[in-house]
């Protein structure tokens, strides 16, 4: 049984994909579900950079809310966490960090020329994670 389990979502509707499967497990026992949403900002100028990550971080922070609250009415422990920097980075740190069971993801299902250009977050938690991972291909 999972006690903890990490869902990182990054705001789209493909990555919810995962939600129902999360729900599934949170079911069967008292599980905490925390989501994490990863942001970053590409501007050059301090400045620049320094309001685009207050702007994504408050849209991060109500995107999660929104989801967290979902998993609340059903009466699970459910928690949400923003986090800044490289995305399949923070989410292993922030997993072995805090003794999570599960990291419950999407993958995107790219493959070939795209998979290498766009890279693969979920390749890349499988990689760094001391923690077991659970994904779900989603076409």
């Amino acid at each position: 049984m999972f006690k903890k389990i990490l869902v990182p979502l990054d705001g789209s509707k493909l990555a919810e994909k995962i939600l129902p499967r999360v729900e599934k497990i949170v079911g069967r026992g008292p599980t905490e579900v925390h989501c994490i949403r990863v942001v970053v900002s590409y501007r050059v100028d301090p400045q620049e950079e320094k309001e685009e990550r207050e702007k994504l971080m408050q849209e991060a922070w109500s995107y999660l809310e929104g989801i967290v609250s979902r998993f609340r009415k059903k009466r699970v422990k459910a928690y949400a966490t923003v986090v800044y920097g490289k995305d399949a980075v923070q989410i292993c740190d922030y997993a072995r960090k805090n003794k999570f069971d599960l990291i419950a993801m999407a993958t995107h299902g790219r493959s070939g020329i795209s998979r290498w250009a766009l890279g693969s977050v979920a390749d890349k938690v499988l990689s760094c994670s001391a923690v077991p991972v659970m994904l779900i291909r989603v076409l």
